[in-house]
């Protein structure tokens, strides 16, 4: 029997995200425009198309996704977190680019019509849903026939440093913060093969999956330390959830670890994402 209850899960997402919503959007700035890129290439989106981002955060895959629609076509950016929605939409509006609606709104159960958007897309919000498959089904609900649904989430938690680092260290210290049965976790869709299988759960066809890896690089191990418990939100607050001094221990495991990853002046912590895409059935 599970401990884990979706509601209450989702209730705590909600908060967690409007209060990381300033500190989020620096880390993702600064780290993820070129992956967002790599993402933006692999889903196809075209020129006038109406496209659906779903838990945008501050909008940096909304903002590349209306630069592929062009003016001729159409965003609308959707995040659980009226705070992510209320800084992604504080923006300046992109230039020779579709324009944006942000809405706060549960990936789960979205308030949208059938057939409504030519594409769905998700960045890094997939792996962070409780109900992960209620979410795919209803992007795929809201695409028209034939159009493509396409996700990207952390990859292998062996190959994504980048957030295993201090959640490893957070969990080993603090057993009892590692998620209950049924519950997401940030790699829940990493290893091979379990992304196709969500994406066939879902009823979507021609699925293709690709991995995106690379290096992010830190002046120190302070600075990464700084980066990953200021700027996530989920990591960051479990990491404030601790009692002062297994905070302190925690930073030290971390800061050692990512000093093993020196090269020449920088720290370079590892990373990994996965990809996939797939369309709906062209007969519903």
């Amino acid at each position: 029997m599970s401990d884990f209850d979706p509601e209450s899960y989702t209730a705590e997402q909600l908060s967690t995200w409007n209060e990381a919503a300033p500190r989020y959007d620096a880390l993702s700035s600064s780290l993820f425009g070129p992956v967002t890129e790599e993402f933006m290439d692999f889903t196809g989106l075209r020129k006038g198309w109406r496209v659906l981002d779903v838990a945008c955060g501050p909008g940096i895959a909304s903002r590349a996704a209306a630069r592929r629609a062009t003016e001729k076509g159409s965003v609308l950016a959707v995040d659980l977190a009226p705070g992510m929605v209320a800084l992604a939409a504080s923006r300046p509006a992109v230039k020779r680019a579709a324009p944006i609606e942000f809405r706060a709104m549960d990936a789960q159960k979205l308030d949208l019509s059938d057939a409504s958007f030519d594409a769905a897309i998700s960045q890094l919000g997939l792996m962070l849903f409780a109900r992960p498959d209620a979410a795919l089904a209803e992007m795929r609900r809201v695409v028209v026939p034939g159009g493509p649904v396409a996700c990207l989430v952390q990859g292998r938690r062996s190959s994504m440093l980048f957030t295993a680092l201090v959640m490893d260290a957070i969990v080993s210290r603090a057993p009892h913060l590692r998620a209950p049965k049924g519950a997401p976790t940030l790699y829940a869709f990493g290893s091979d093969g379990i992304l196709e299988e969500a994406f066939a759960r879902a009823g979507l066809t021609e699925m293709v999956t690709r991995r995106i890896s690379g290096v992010f690089r830190f002046p120190t191990p302070e600075d990464y330390w700084s980066c990953m418990t200021e700027g996530a939100g989920r990591t960051g607050a479990m990491l404030r959830s601790l009692p002062a001094e297994v905070q302190v221990k925690v930073k030290a495991d971390v800061l050692r670890r990512a000093a093993k990853r020196k090269v020449g002046r920088a720290v370079e912590i590892p990373y990994e994402f996965a990809m996939a895409r797939g369309f709906t059935p062209m007969i519903r």
